[in-house]
């Protein structure tokens, strides 16, 4: 059961990265210097999932647990961080990137990726500091 997690993953991964080539490949236009932004941040976001995939199922086949309570809070901490700052992501997509002439199917794939990097961030973040007790003052 656990291992279809990691497959899953791992196949959305590969389909979002097939996706990508897909798309860089119809465009026959030149590209924009936001669209390269883009395509590297979707790829950044593609080669974590694929880390994160093969690690667990490099953990399940040693036998151990793949989730454990701190990778859980980890995850809850890093959502719930990357949820608020998100706010003030759009905030600033709104204010100062929506009057240049950029595509609005962009501007929200930049918000978006944005989201997915503030979670990636957060997550490396709290996985390498750790949690601090939250009972504590």
């Amino acid at each position: 059961m656990k291992k279809t997690k990691a497959m899953l993953l791992l196949t959305l991964a590969g389909t979002v990265t097939f996706s990508l080539g897909l798309w860089l490949y119809s465009t026959m236009e030149r590209l924009t210097l936001i669209e390269y932004a883009l395509a590297i941040l979707v790829l950044i976001t593609v080669i974590f999932s694929m880390v994160i995939g093969f690690k667990r199922l490099k953990d399940e086949k040693k036998g151990l647990a793949v989730e454990d309570e701190f990778s859980r809070r980890v995850k809850q901490k890093a959502a719930a961080n990357a949820f608020i700052v998100s706010f003030y992501l759009w905030t600033m997509i709104a204010l100062f990137i929506s009057d240049a002439n950029i595509r609005s199917e962009i501007l929200i794939g930049l918000g978006i990726l944005g989201m997915g990097l503030l979670f990636i961030g957060f997550w490396i973040y709290y996985s390498k500091i750790g949690i601090s007790n939250e009972n504590q003052d």
